[in-house]
């Protein structure tokens, strides 16, 4: 077919991120093949192409049973089975939470689950998948779509329990299907978590899926909102085109998406999914469209997010059009539109992610090398002047030289000291930045919030000590964040000087920004808040759900603040790095022409030596055309 594919787009993103990171090797390469690596470029590379390597793009579906999640996933991405391969039937189908990607590491594919009675204990997700015993696992034979199909159907089973053995596990019994065999049980998924590893192209290079059973599941496993979701790059909240936004709807939107979306690198979307069962073959399309946008206009309303965010779909219609390769019907049920966007907006995001964290730094290394070269031809073309001249007046001018250089390499030398002190200095000033966020503090915080918690037995004693270890986290990274204000002005102030000193241009300069991460903590901080307020009833009748939401509360908080406090150690390390690497690479360049020009004094055949210097002249000229080249890659834009 000849319509923009959301998997081809994906696919170009991932093509970009590669070439970004073949740059980053070259540029690697570069800089060893001509002397010019040292420890510090060597660790601000690596952990930029650490960066390039860890990237992820992960996609969320959300919303109540019944929306078509695990459909619109079939239709979106595996469609290309010619079947329907995830069970997306009428009914209550993916049972637990689901993450599909590709798991580098294993030989084949395959299905890991995790059972429904480890919810019984007080264990996080995060502990169990360190625990590989403790998931069943099924190998997948992906050339058999029939397998598959049988495989995936193990995920929605479900498994009758008492209400009260429900209850034990964290379920709400009234909220639960009742057994047709028996009236005093109830059905609960077999399974608390799916792991689907496939070698699909865009898994394999990095692409996520999560699947999400509805409000329920939600509501049990604080993971799913404190660390899976917030973790996500596109989150969609799939409605029912024939119902809108249900209480169920706007109660998932409220607890757990709303205050994802203030995130600028997160795209977060409503799907009005099953527009078939609601399009009236005996009206025009003209009427069926303004009935859908009416119904869009009112979503919005009252999600209280502007229409452009919330699409139409049927995903059913969309996948038999992708299997059947009819391309009308394709196109009617608006799968490329949603496509269109998540190509666009998701590659979006994330391109400014790769270029805030990754290309913007490395942009500044290169200008540096470039500036060197400069310099480096400069030297070459006087040493070519001075062999062109008069036989008399050179060796005047070429004892000149070498005193000049052997000054500037003095010079640089004491600016590389200089700049080292100035270094030592920042770090010292900035002690008492890192000890407001010390890892001390923060396992002192986390022993009284365990002691306040476990003698207290009174909901408001609880979110007391809940409320405590936050306000502790954020008065330690607000009170860091002031005092790093007067760390990064001694920093340009020392920027400053020395492109004074040096007749440069303004610099970009590391930064480090603060609010990310305290914008991270007051999100959590206002989800563990929504959490609390229905903590009666985790406490009275599901103590496991409860403690499982306490210890996530306290594990993501402390996430947080050793994130802070990594990023604040990196930043310091690197403070005045590219200073450090210009006059590094200065006085290599420097005692490099120091060797040359003493060579000049004994050299007796002119013609060869400026034979040798128009060459190396020659080579500078190259390097340019690299570095240049290598620059235009890092430009190069990425695609949408």
């Amino acid at each position: 077919m000849e319509a923009v594919r959301l998997s081809n787009q994906m696919s170009a993103y991932l093509q970009w991120r590669e070439l970004i990171h073949r740059e980053l090797s070259r540029y690697r390469g570069w800089l060893i093949d001509h002397n010019l690596q040292n420890p510090e470029l060597e660790v601000k590379l690596a952990h930029a192409m650490q960066t390039l390597k860890q990237d992820k793009i992960t996609m969320a579906f959300v919303g109540e049973y019944s929306r078509g999640k695990t459909e619109l996933i079939n239709a979106l991405f595996l469609s290309h089975y010619g079947a329907r391969i995830l069970p997306s039937s009428a009914g209550r189908t993916t049972m637990c939470p689901t993450e599909i990607f590709h798991d580098p590491m294993e030989s084949h594919s395959f299905i890991r689950l995790l059972p429904i009675e480890t919810r019984r204990q007080e264990s996080n997700l995060s502990d169990y998948r360190q625990q590989p015993d403790a998931w069943v696992s099924i190998n997948l034979q992906q050339k058999n779509p029939h397998q598959l199909k049988e495989a995936f159907a193990e995920v929605a089973k479900v498994k009758s329990v008492t209400r009260a053995e429900a209850a034990t596990m964290g379920f709400q019994p009234e909220t639960l299907e009742v057994d047709e065999q028996q009236a005093d049980h109830v059905l609960v998924p077999a399974w608390r978590h799916a792991l689907i590893s496939i070698d699909h192209p865009l898994l394999a290079q990095g692409l996520v899926i999560i699947d999400t059973p509805g409000l329920n599941a939600l509501g049990c496993e604080p993971e799913l909102t404190f660390s899976l979701l917030p973790e996500a790059h596109c989150i969609l909240l799939l409605l029912s085109a024939s119902a809108g936004v249900s209480a169920t709807d706007l109660n998932i939107w409220t607890q757990h998406i709303k205050d994802l979306a203030a995130s600028p690198h997160r795209g977060v979307y409503a799907v009005l999914n099953k527009i078939d069962t609601v399009w009236d073959e005996l009206e025009s399309d003209e009427t069926n469209l303004k009935a859908l946008e009416e119904i869009r206009q009112q979503c919005a309303k009252q999600l209280k997010i502007s229409p452009e965010s919330i699409l139409y779909v049927s995903a059913k219609e969309g996948l038999l059009a992708e299997v059947s390769g009819n391309l009308e019907r394709l196109n009617r049920s608006h799968l490329p539109d949603l496509e269109h966007l998540l190509s666009h907006d998701l590659m979006t995001r994330k391109a400014q992610v790769i270029q805030h964290s990754v290309i913007n730094d490395i942009h500044g290394m290169l200008h540096a090398s470039r500036k060197t070269l400069l310099r480096r031809r400069s030297v070459l073309n006087s040493e070519l002047k001075l062999l062109s001249s008069q036989a008399t007046d050179r060796h005047h001018e070429l004892g000149q030289m070498i005193e000049e250089t052997e000054h500037q390499i003095r010079f640089y030398h004491k600016r590389i000291a200089s700049l080292k002190n100035n270094h030592a200095t920042i770090k010292h000033e900035a002690t008492p930045m890192l000890k407001a966020v010390a890892v001390t503090k923060l396992d002192r915080y986390l022993q009284e919030a365990k002691q306040a918690l476990d003698a207290s037995w009174t909901i408001m004693g609880m979110n007391q000590a809940i409320e405590k270890f936050f306000s502790a986290l954020k008065h330690d990274m607000v009170e860091a964040a002031h005092l790093q204000q007067k760390v990064q002005e001694r920093v340009a102030t020392t920027f400053a000087e020395y492109e004074a000193e040096q007749g440069l241009a303004p610099q970009h300069y590391p930064r480090f920004d603060s609010e990310q991460y305290l914008n991270s903590l007051d999100e959590l901080r206002t989800k563990s808040g929504n959490f609390g307020n229905n903590l009666k009833k985790l406490l009275t009748e599901q103590k496991s759900t409860s403690q499982r939401f306490l210890a996530t509360v306290l594990k993501e908080g402390s996430t947080i603040y050793r994130h802070y406090l990594q990023s604040a150690d990196y930043w310091l390390e690197n403070a005045l790095l590219p200073l450090l690497q210009m006059a590094q690479e200065q006085v290599q360049l420097l005692e490099d022409n120091l060797t040359k020009l003493n060579a000049m004094g004994n050299q007796q055949n002119d013609a060869e030596r400026i034979q040798d210097l128009e060459e190396l002249i020659k080579d500078i000229d190259d390097q340019f055309k690299e570095l240049d080249d290598m620059m235009r890659g890092l430009r190069k834009p990425a695609p949408s």
